[in-house]
């Protein structure tokens, strides 16, 4: 399959329709406060530390942070404090601390877009709980941290794709991740690994098309979430990459169908498609890595528009062949 490279004008409509059917949430709306763990633990007095003050403020969320993300244990083990101690005196994640105080002297622009977004979020899903979000050093460990009514953001992997840091890790970034690690991607990233954790992957088959499907499902409701923002944001793409998705999206079905990748069951391909990358293997250098991405979220699109279930139907729903049948996808 040959992929053509061409500047299509392309409708203007398209954000224009995002506007139709967005729902009144004026009354569901909430202030949200992101609770700032980085900052409290590294104001510790490191010569006498007291814990009782962090205890007291970030409970359950402590011990998920110290067990879960630094490894360290929990607070009541024995040698917890020496610990604890030696990590936020360490000099390297002194500087980190430093630079993540400069760059986030407050989270006031996550915290406005956090409120809007939960505000949809409580629209559409009625019955579930908006947990609480705090931020935290992790040490360049994940980026998002999950557990049942807490997301935890890890504000040292978003200093910015000229982060100094990022280039001595002992596996340094690549240049084409950095670019999505900023205070612009916190909010997506945080609401794509609540959505992942409240609504897991469980496939009747762990095949190409249902992780494209799946993550498909999860950009659709980060789009109701966040309605004003643009479909290259919402999928962590350029512009450039997500017009060239749009103009040629005949030929990316065409690659998958020729090459009988849909089906596939293979994990290392599966990996190879739906993980990130500079660009989609088998695609030319301006396509987008996970490129099939987009096509799921096109297929989910076209299902959704056929069915007009809830998103909690939709976000249940794991017979993903049975999504590309409904859908009738043929670009």
């Amino acid at each position: 399959m040959k992929f053509v490279i061409a500047g299509i004008i392309l409708g203007l409509c398209l954000a224009g329709c995002r506007q139709k059917n967005r729902p009144d949430v004026r009354n569901l709306v909430r202030e949200v406060e992101i609770k700032r763990l980085d900052k409290d633990l590294f104001s510790l007095d490191t010569s006498r530390i007291d814990l009782q003050k962090i205890r007291e403020k970030y409970g359950r969320y402590f011990d998920i942070y110290t067990g879960g993300v630094l490894d360290l244990g929990v607070s009541s083990d024995s040698g917890f404090i020496r610990l604890l101690g030696l990590f936020i005196q360490d000099p390297v994640m002194r500087e980190v601390s430093d630079s993540v105080a400069v760059a986030y002297p407050d989270m006031q622009k996550q915290e406005e877009q956090l409120s809007g977004a939960w505000a949809y979020y409580a629209y559409y899903f009625p019955d579930r709980i908006v947990p609480q979000v705090y931020t935290h050093i992790s040490g360049f460990n994940q980026s998002v941290v999950v557990d049942s009514a807490a997301i935890g953001v890890s504000l040292d992997n978003y200093l910015g794709e000229q982060c100094v840091f990022y280039s001595l890790l002992a596996v340094p970034v690549p240049m084409y991740a950095r670019k999505k690690m900023t205070g612009n991607d916190i909010v997506r990233d945080a609401l794509s690994g609540w959505l992942s954790a409240e609504f897991p992957f469980r496939p009747r088959k762990n095949d190409l098309i249902s992780g494209m499907l799946y993550q498909g499902k999860v950009v659709f409701v980060l789009e109701k979430l966040f309605p004003g923002e643009s479909q290259s944001w919402l999928l962590g793409f350029t512009s450039e990459q997500e017009e060239w998705c749009r103009n040629s999206e005949s030929q990316i079905w065409g690659f998958l169908v020729e090459n009988d990748y849909l089906f596939s069951t293979q994990q290392r391909l599966i990996m190879k498609y739906l993980n990130d990358a500079p660009f989609t293997s088998g695609m030319p250098v301006e396509s987008p890595g996970k490129t099939v991405v987009w096509t799921g979220y096109q297929i989910v699109k076209k299902y959704m528009d056929k069915t007009e279930i809830s998103l909690e139907a939709l976000m249940q729903e794991q017979d993903y062949h049975k999504i590309l049948r409904v859908a009738g996808y043929r670009p």
